[in-house]
């Protein structure tokens, strides 16, 4: 039902279904034998309606290249994967068929483009492996949604843990997280960042500012001046000094600030060395000239 609800015209609808080999001819079968007794039509006009339409009309082509792409590369369409002729029925508007595709390659665009239609792709996970359902799973660049259904709801709870995505549901959708507005709702990779609801959701609504100030203040001022030796100009050791500073505060180990308080205090009675470039009034003066 999730993936022809509204024509699975919705951003958390299913689109990929990764089946164990073990259960995949029955799960097929399953789905194919209820696809093929579902209704189209206009949606106000029977409550026997399953499927409506398309509400984008340049949809229906996109929809249709991926099946064609698919089934160009290995795939089967055991159900619709077409768009309906003129003078038919379903012809009188933007309908596409409720479409079952199985056997999808990885290879197939399908695989990593949004659908947004009615596409139901079965992929068989050969060896019944969950580090491979897991690789074909994350080897997308789309990560809103994904979910785990088995008989054990801790392999399934570990399969869900190991999948890319912003939304994750145990034997259920992923798209009931949304039910529950305590929760953040948000994918990752291209399916966009940030979030809304839960906490998440309203720090995104606030300007967010970092202010430091310090917690003791005798003086009401600045209470630390700038070093000497960073000032400028320069005295030729702020470099020394800052090294030394650095080593003694963050130096790995004993050893490492012992040797940050000696190379300060070296500082403090070693002449600095090095070029002493002109000043910059001396620059302007020679332009000037």
């Amino acid at each position: 039902r999730a993936v022809f609800q509204n024509m699975s015209q919705n951003c958390a609808g299913p689109e990929r279904f990764l089946v164990y080999e073990k259960v995949y001819d029955d799960f097929v079968e399953g789905v194919v034998k209820i696809v093929k007794q579902m209704r189209q039509g206009p949606v106000l006009s029977s409550s026997f309606v399953d499927c409506g339409a398309i509400t984008m009309p340049h949809h229906m082509k996109h929809l249709q290249a991926l099946v064609d792409d698919a089934v160009s590369k290995g795939a089967k369409a055991r159900t619709g994967g077409f768009i309906p002729q003129k003078g038919s029925r379903l012809s009188e508007g933007q309908f596409y068929p409720p479409t079952v595709l199985v056997d999808v390659p990885e290879s197939a665009k399908i695989m990593q483009t949004e659908i947004f239609g009615p596409i139901f792709c079965i992929i068989k996970v050969l060896g019944n492996s969950d580090e491979q359902a897991i690789r074909i799973a994350n080897d997308c660049g789309y990560a809103l949604g994904a979910c785990a259904f088995s008989g054990s709801q801790k392999r399934a709870n570990k399969i869900v843990q190991q999948l890319e995505a912003g939304l994750s549901a145990v034997n259920d959708l992923e798209g009931t997280s949304y039910l529950s507005q305590s929760l953040p709702f948000g994918g990752s990779k291209m399916s966009g960042y940030d979030r809304f609801a839960g906490p998440e959701g309203l720090r995104g609504l606030c300007n967010v500012k970092s202010i430091v100030q310090d917690r003791i203040n005798p003086t009401g001022g600045p209470l630390l001046a700038i070093p000497p030796e960073f000032c400028y100009p320069q005295t030729g050791q702020g470099w020394a000094f800052q090294s030394a500073l650095l080593r003694f505060l963050y130096g790995y180990g004993m050893m490492a600030k012992v040797k940050g308080v000696v190379d300060l205090l070296a500082c403090m009675v070693m002449k600095p060395s090095g070029t002493k470039y002109p000043s910059h009034a001396e620059d302007q003066e020679e332009h000037n000239k």
